[in-house]
């Protein structure tokens, strides 16, 4: 498992961070929830694929890699973005399916979202032996920033469009 650490990290932020990015920008946006639905599903699965694809063929690329260790790199970013990936988007869907309040459902999967980029960062310095303080703050930085852009463009395109 060490040797896809950076597989497994740049997949799984990848996969909160977007996954989650959609969410934002579409509550921030207005939209309802089958276009949150249909968005966050398509972009899990595709954006995924892409990153799985873009490991490989990034492996494939450095002369010391064979094509196994490269298709299990790319392997190994796939499945942790949509691991990860499904933590935002299913606390959003989870939450809102039971509380019926855009409102009040949307802050509840932000703290869900956090704790799910505070476990990654946790796993990255399990894997990667990194301060956990700084590990686990970094990448709520990153992916708290992330989702607060979105959620701004979101509520900036609904207002202009």
């Amino acid at each position: 498992m060490k040797k896809h650490v950076s597989a497994i990290v740049y997949g799984g932020l990848d996969g909160i961070i977007t996954t989650f990015a959609v969410v934002a920008g579409s509550v921030g946006g207005n939209v309802s929830n089958i276009v949150i639905i249909i968005l966050g599903f398509s972009n899990l699965l595709a954006d995924g694929f892409s990153m799985g694809a873009g490991a490989y063929l990034s492996a494939t690329s450095d002369n010391n890699q064979s094509k196994s260790k490269a298709l299990a790199a790319g392997i190994a970013t796939f499945i942790s973005f949509n691991v990860f990936g499904l933590i935002p988007l299913g606390a959003y869907l989870i939450t809102n399916a039971l509380i019926h309040d855009k409102a009040i459902a949307f802050p509840i999967a932000f703290v869900i979202v956090g704790v799910s980029l505070a476990l990654l960062g946790w796993v990255k310095t399990n894997l990667s032996e990194q301060k956990v303080r700084t590990e686990i703050l970094r990448t709520l930085s990153v992916g708290y920033v992330a989702a607060i852009v979105a959620y701004g463009v979101g509520i900036l395109l609904n207002y202009y469009l």
